[in-house]
């Protein structure tokens, strides 16, 4: 699709062959949009890092895939505050099915977008 569309992107993993690591790798230059479905049990760094590099103005914006009970820690919801001016919460009202999965995945998600002009205007929106 991204390319039907003529997007530039670059894709990565968390730890690929090689040798990208989302945490040491710096992103293209002028990124518009970082978009991930991380690792749950790294979605501490994740965010952490996903706020730096807006905080350094290496990219722009972003949304994540996440856990809602992401939303539930005392930690994330202070670093969510710090940011709130441009933070959107997107909420799914079913559970969701991940490719290559019969059934839906065993937790609720939701998407934390910053920076989404198209969201600010309703911060939490249900899909």
């Amino acid at each position: 699709m991204a390319e039907e569309l003529k997007l530039k992107y670059r894709a990565t993993h968390i730890f690929d062959d090689l040798g990208n690591d989302f945490f040491t790798t710096e992103p293209p230059a002028n990124c518009d949009l970082m978009i991930s479905n991380p690792p749950f049990g790294k979605q501490n760094k994740v965010i952490e890092r996903s706020f730096e590099l807006v905080a350094t103005s290496k990219i722009k914006s972003f949304a994540l895939l996440l856990p809602l009970s992401t939303l539930e820690t005392e930690k994330r919801a202070a670093l969510f505050q710090r940011f709130e001016d441009k933070l959107a919460i997107i909420i799914f009202k079913k559970r969701i099915k991940f490719l290559g999965h019969t059934r839906c995945f065993n937790r609720a998600c939701c998407w934390v977008c910053y920076n989404l002009d198209a969201l600010n205007e309703k911060p939490i929106k249900w899909i």
